[in-house]
């Protein structure tokens, strides 16, 4: 809105759109990176430059992500036009907002359940090992239902194709994890593969994006049970046609950190 003016927000979409050409672009976030970091990942993607889609369909994204209970609102949908920023009301934030820590899983049809990690929980490589690998991993690598919802089906139609990955967290790469893997997962991306700081080239940070959206769309969420409740439901309303989407893009986000990277295909 503009402060003092009645604008519909269609108005000033058709202005931005017809009459000055632009268009609305959510920012990519592009993690900052050492020359060490930089060798990595170009290495990963260059040992995988040739991979088709369906090559990408057969890993099992993982990660961990932090949400909070009074979250910062999203900046691209949160906006009033005014003359100048007096006339903006302020947002009021808690200082030390409470948060939740939350594991998933991904794959080109389905997705884990959500693991809620407890407040105050340190994830230790015991907890990982544990409560996540143990319970909430390898329940889900069991399943044996087809069709079903998107948190009940098998990951893989064929899950002796599967590859499981992880990023380079302490709780991830320790020997008790490693060990673990080795011990109970037919293939698994071991310590030292998956590139550091390389959000980017996981599929599952724009299922987290999609999460956060949500909580964006809604009033106040009052406590942590509420907060849970809420991502459990955008969880499993994330369809297979989203997350097969995703999968198809992997190639592309190969290419991409390559020329990122100031790597050249055939060096």
């Amino acid at each position: 809105m503009l402060k003092g003016h009645s604008v519909s927000q269609s108005t000033v979409h058709r202005y931005l759109t017809k009459e000055k050409g632009v268009k609305s672009y959510k920012r990519q976030r592009q993690p900052l990176i050492t020359e060490k970091n930089m060798a990595a990942r170009l290495k990963f993607c260059k040992e995988r430059i040739n991979w088709t889609a369906n090559d990408w369909k057969n890993i099992l994204f993982t990660d961990e992500s932090p949400f909070e209970l009074n979250h910062p609102p999203n900046g691209k949908n949160d906006c009033v036009w005014a003359r100048n920023t007096l006339d903006v009301e302020p947002v009021q934030m808690v200082k030390f907002p409470k948060k939740i820590q939350v594991w998933g899983m991904m794959s080109h049809r389905a997705l884990s359940e959500l693991h809620f990690i407890p407040v105050g929980q340190t994830v230790s490589a015991e907890y990982y090992v544990s409560e996540i690998l143990g319970k909430t991993l390898m329940s889900t690598m069991n399943r044996k239902r087809g069709r079903c919802t998107v948190v009940e089906r098998k990951m893989l139609k064929n899950m002796s194709r599967a590859i499981f990955q992880q990023d380079g967290a302490a709780a991830h790469t320790a020997n008790m994890t490693q060990n673990w893997l080795r011990s109970n997962l037919k293939s698994f991306w071991a310590k030292g593969t998956w590139p550091a700081n390389s959000p980017d080239l996981s599929p599952i940070e724009n299922i987290w994006s999609i999460l956060k959206d949500d909580l964006d769309s809604i009033g106040e969420i009052k406590d942590i049970k509420m907060l849970e409740n809420r991502l459990k439901t955008a969880w499993s309303n994330i369809s297979p046609e989203v997350l097969d989407k995703l999968m198809d893009g992997m190639p592309k986000r190969i290419h991409k950190c390559i020329e990122l990277s100031g790597g050249y295909i055939g060096n």
